[in-house]
Parts: structure tokens; C-alpha cells; sequence
């Protein structure tokens, strides 16, 4: 198998070669070296990192050494509305989920990559008696699952190797992760019972660029080429949206016909925002380290993957990060403290790495005394 060569199609992959410089980020949150490569896809403009040895190993170092939500110490990451509002991502998941499928009373549900347990217990308050399952690549967190309500299987490996089948399969920021998601995909549909649903939710690489930058991420999801991979899969999709999540895609589906002559999304919009995204991460650096420059007291809002990924980019300019979410705040990072937007200082520089949306109403929420900069495009 080619592994440079398009993972939904086989198209030939064309390369950003100016990627390779921009330094990186692990998807729990710890700055990563430059070097990667990234491509899009000549046939149906799928972005993809291809599978090479060095991806392989640079993954394999990234999830021995996995923490997820490390600094909230395992408690779930909450999702800001553009109103400043949190709540957790698989809660407002479950919650979007009992309005638009009818859940039975009782059903068996797999959680894939279900990590400490966040999503089954979402699932476990929204969905009361069913069966929870999960599983993951080791049982490092099974005590933790164990003590959730209905909850009755870990399994440990590939999920492509479970023989057993489901009332409904979930895959919450997995996909984005395997080296074949077309084959993942398909081993999802053969685990549903009849008229079963799967859900799968990954990043939205159109409107979150920093998506790129997750070194583990194999594929980065528009949602025309989320929904190419679907049809493909042999799937018929309810549910297609990245309106669900802020810079999300949610896909709801069922098994369906083989989709084999499926037409692919348009590679120029592939190419286009691929370079897109490239090119206003460099002009974000560009103005960071010009914000930086202006002031001894620069922090970062944010200590997600855009903020820990700028932190990486300037570890000695970085004085402090800024987070609304209570569960960090007052806590250490790298020896830097996380502060209350309440709590930042007159003389200080706080860069908000966000898209323009989100920045521009981060912005005009807290710059009382104009000390929040945007990055480009706000």
C-alpha cells in the first residue's frame, strides 16, 4: 500500500512543503517538533498526513506517553459557545443526540477510543439503562470505566478485531486517528446490528486550521470530504453538520449500500484550503512573535491545542496562559500559571490563537482595558 497516496481514494497526494516548518502539537495538548508532512489529495481534496515510518514512530512515541486532559487531571475538556458559555463536548453531544435519533429504552453501546470514560458517562446519564462498552488501545483506565453505571466490557486492541455487534457505535476525535480511516470506517458499519446507528465526531478542518498541527491526526475532515468517506464506506448518513460543534463535523449514519461509484468532493477546494490554512498559521506566528516582542509580559489565551501549540513556538517569550475554564485556572503549566481573565494585568499582552470568529468575540467579551490581541483576519 502506497501511504503517501490519498487514504479515502488512492489519489496522488500534492505536498505543502512549507508545512514541514511549522512546529507542532500532540492531541494532548504538548508542544511537538517541525518536520511533519502534510498533503491534499489530487482526486477528492482530502488532507491527509501521509502514513510514513516516521509518522508511525513519532505517533507511537506520542501515545505511549498520552495524557488526556492532563490539566484538568483527567476532567473533560468543556466547549465554549460564542457567548462564553461551557459545557462538556460529550454532553452536548449526548444532548444533540437524544434529540435527533430514538434511543429505545435499553441497547448496547461502544464507545471506540473511549479514553477515561468521559463520553460513556455522558452516555450512562443520557441514556439510563443501557449497556456501555469501550475500548481502547490499553486498560490503563479501566478501573475508572468500571465504576460507571451498566458498564461492562473494556476492549483492549484494535476495535476492528470486536466480533460482537451494537445498537450503537460512537467514535468521539478517534477517526482523525487510525492510518486507514476509509477501512475504520467500514469495520464501524460491520459492528451494527440492524438498523443501528454509528456517530462519529472529528475536527473540522475548514473552520479549525490548527487541526494541521496535531501531529497524531492522520486525517483532517472537511465536511464534504467526511461525507465522501462515508458514502464510500457503504454508509447512509442522517446526519451531516458542522454547525452540532463549534470547529467540529458530526456525522450520524447507518449501514447502507456499497458506495463505490461515489463521485469525490472537488480537489481544488482540497488544495486551496490546505494552503489556506498554511498560510494564515505563518502570518498568526508572524504576529504573535511581533506581540510578543512589544511587552515583557506575554501570555496566551487558551491552554488547549492552539494555545499549547503557540506555546511552543515561543516557550522563553510566554509569562502566563489565561483560561475561563474553573477547572484550570490557578493551576500551573510548564512553570507558567493560568490565570482569570479578571486576574491579567494592565501592562500585560494576552494573544488569543483562535479563529477570527472566536477571537473577535473573545475580544470584545474581555478587552476591557485592550490588553487581548487578535490574530490576523479579526
Amino acid at each position: 500500500m502506497d501511504h503517501r497516496a490519498c487514504p479515502l481514494c488512492s489519489g496522488e497526494a500534492e505536498a505543502v512543503e512549507k508545512f514541514q516548518a511549522l512546529p507542532l502539537v500532540t492531541s494532548d495538548c504538548k508542544p511537538w517538533a517541525p518536520g511533519g508532512e502534510i498533503s491534499s489529495c489530487s482526486t477528492c481534496g482530502m488532507i491527509f498526513k501521509p502514513a510514513t515510518e516516521a509518522w508511525k514512530t513519532a505517533t507511537a512515541q506520542i501515545y505511549d506517553d498520552y495524557e488526556i486532559y492532563a490539566l484538568a487531571k483527567g476532567g473533560e475538556q468543556p466547549i465554549f459557545d460564542l457567548g462564553g458559555a461551557a459545557a462538556p463536548r460529550s454532553s452536548r453531544l449526548v444532548n444533540f443526540l437524544k434529540m435527533t435519533i430514538s434511543f429505545p429504552q435499553h441497547g448496547s453501546l461502544i464507545d471506540i477510543g473511549c479514553g477515561n470514560g468521559a463520553a460513556l458517562a455522558s452516555y450512562a446519564d443520557g441514556l439510563g439503562a443501557w449497556e456501555l462498552y469501550g475500548c481502547e488501545l490499553s486498560d490503563r483506565s479501566l478501573s475508572s470505566l468500571q465504576s460507571l453505571p451498566n458498564f461492562k466490557k473494556l476492549y483492549v486492541g484494535p476495535f476492528e478485531e470486536i466480533d460482537e455487534t451494537f445498537d450503537f457505535v460512537s467514535l468521539i476525535h478517534s477517526l482523525e486517528h487510525f492510518p486507514e480511516p476509509l477501512d475504520a470506517l467500514r469495520a464501524v458499519l460491520r459492528m451494527l446490528k440492524d438498523n443501528a446507528h454509528a456517530f462519529i465526531e472529528v475536527p473540522d478542518v475548514e473552520t479549525s486550521p490548527f487541526d494541521i498541527l496535531v501531529a497524531d491526526h492522520r486525517a483532517h475532515f472537511s465536511t464534504s470530504t467526511l461525507g465522501y468517506a462515508a458514502a464510500l464506506a457503504g454508509a447512509d448518513v442522517e446526519v451531516l453538520s458542522n454547525q452540532v460543534l463549534i470547529k467540529e463535523n458530526t456525522l450520524v449514519l447507518r449501514a447502507g449500500a456499497a458506495g463505490t461509484d461515489v463521485p469525490p468532493p472537488s480537489s481544488n477546494e482540497g488544495r486551496t484550503l490546505l494552503n489556506d490554512n498554511v498560510d494564515w498559521l505563518e502570518q498568526l506566528l508572524t504576529s504573535a512573535r511581533a506581540a510578543a516582542d512589544d511587552t515583557a509580559n506575554f501570555g496566551i489565551f487558551g491552554t488547549a491545542i492552539s494555545g499549547m501549540w503557540l506555546y511552543g513556538t515561543m516557550p522563553d517569550k510566554v509569562k502566563f496562559f489565561v483560561d475561563e475554564d474553573p477547572g484550570k485556572i490557578g493551576k500551573m503549566i510548564n512553570g507558567l500559571p493560568v490565570l482569570a481573565p479578571a486576574d491579567v494585568g494592565p501592562d500585560s499582552a494576552v494573544y488569543v490563537p483562535t479563529v477570527p470568529a472566536a477571537a473577535r468575540n473573545i475580544c470584545e467579551r474581555l478587552n476591557t482595558e485592550g490588553n487581548y490581541v487578535a490574530p490576523p483576519g479579526v
